[in-house]
């Protein structure tokens, strides 16, 4: 699988040509495992946005309420702890502006080279954090940034963790358009959760609109709590100590956007890593699908749901990104057997491992 990580990868445009492209994707359906199952499984494509990813639509709604209480003014510094999506779209967006904003980004030290390329390529300034520590310690990428923003007075913290802008994108956008798409027909929605702006804007929105009848599910990875506080009506936050490879979404403690989350979900799916490197494997041979480790997550936990629905149901999730940028990891192959996962691909389907 080939990545792209050079300047053509996003030309330059204006603002409004970069807010016009966001929005309105498309709502694919996942035939193999629809049929599969018996229900009607798709998925928001969410990679025909104008930065690749669905974190543009919190971006835009973060920056606009930033710019409109005075926080933060063009040739300012925006300062985020990120995955790289959110850090990316923070790039693209910035440098709409005259004079452009400057972008300051923290990330996990296991994040994937490509993504750093990208952020790096828009001008980006990346620092890597260590990931073995818990979020509340001094070195974690969220408190890193939100330190740099105490010591300089120039710089805004974005923070998409706690700043409900996020959530509130997707409540007034990504959940609306899922409804219509669906004609109102949906049954039930799940997503992982990261910041958690995207699973609870959606699922708020849905729950309302629907006057409850739409069921709500957190997907969650491996090494994550999320699942068990789901679970146990959050009086656990029990997992395995590891890391796994899907970036940007699990907790193991809860988001200003996720402090209610028990009031609007219905339940919750997990996912082994090895689960969920099949999935993408899958997807890319089925349905010629390349999507994300986050999203291929998604996918595999809606399977699971769909299994435990009545036949017929509708069954949504969200493709935050393709999957191009995780071919270092996905599909190379000396990756999958260092990590104990080369062996559980089926053959036919191990010609996908083209990274080189």
């Amino acid at each position: 699988m080939k990545q792209t990580t050079d300047s053509s990868e996003y030309p330059k445009i204006t603002r409004d040509e970069f807010i016009k492209g966001v929005g309105n994707t498309p709502l694919i359906k996942i035939k193999s495992l629809s049929n599969e199952t018996g229900c009607d499984i798709y998925c928001k494509a969410e990679f025909f946005n104008s930065g690749k990813s669905i974190k543009d639509r919190a971006a835009i709604y973060l920056l606009n309420d930033a710019m409109s209480k005075g926080l933060v003014q063009p040739g300012g510094t925006l300062v985020e702890a990120t995955a790289g999506n959110t850090g990316i779209a923070l790039a693209l967006l910035g440098r709409t502006f005259n004079p452009p904003f400057k972008v300051r980004l923290y990330v996990p030290e296991t994040l994937v080279q490509a993504k750093i390329d990208v952020l790096e390529t828009l001008g980006a300034k990346v620092i890597k954090c260590p990931t073995n520590v818990p979020a509340d310690h001094p070195e974690s990428f969220n408190n890193k940034a939100i330190n740099y923003c105490k010591e300089n007075e120039e710089a805004f913290h974005v923070n998409q963790m706690d700043n409900l802008e996020n959530k509130r994108s997707h409540y007034e956008t990504t959940g609306p358009e899922i409804w219509r798409q669906t004609d109102g027909k949906i049954n039930a929605f799940i997503a992982a959760c990261g910041t958690g702006g995207t699973y609870a804007g959606i699922a708020t929105s849905l729950k309302d609109v629907s006057k409850g009848e739409v069921k709500c599910y957190v997907a969650d990875r491996e090494f994550s709590g999320l699942h068990s506080f789901v679970q146990s009506k959050g009086t656990s936050w029990e997992h395995e100590s590891g890391e796994s490879f899907v970036e940007g979404v699990g907790r193991q403690s809860l988001t200003r956007n996720l402090d209610d989350i028990l009031e609007f979900t219905d339940g919750s799916f997990n996912a082994l890593d090895s689960e969920v490197i099949l999935m993408l494997y899958k997807l890319l041979d089925e349905e010629n699908l390349s999507v994300g480790g986050s999203s291929g997550l998604n996918i595999c936990c809606a399977k699971k749901l769909a299994q435990t629905l009545p036949k017929g149901s509708v069954i949504v999730t969200t493709a935050a990104d393709a999957g191009e940028r995780y071919a270092s990891k996905v599909f190379n192959k000396e990756w999958l057997k260092e990590k104990g996962h080369w062996d559980k691909i089926p053959e036919h389907l191990q010609k996908y491992a083209t990274y080189a």
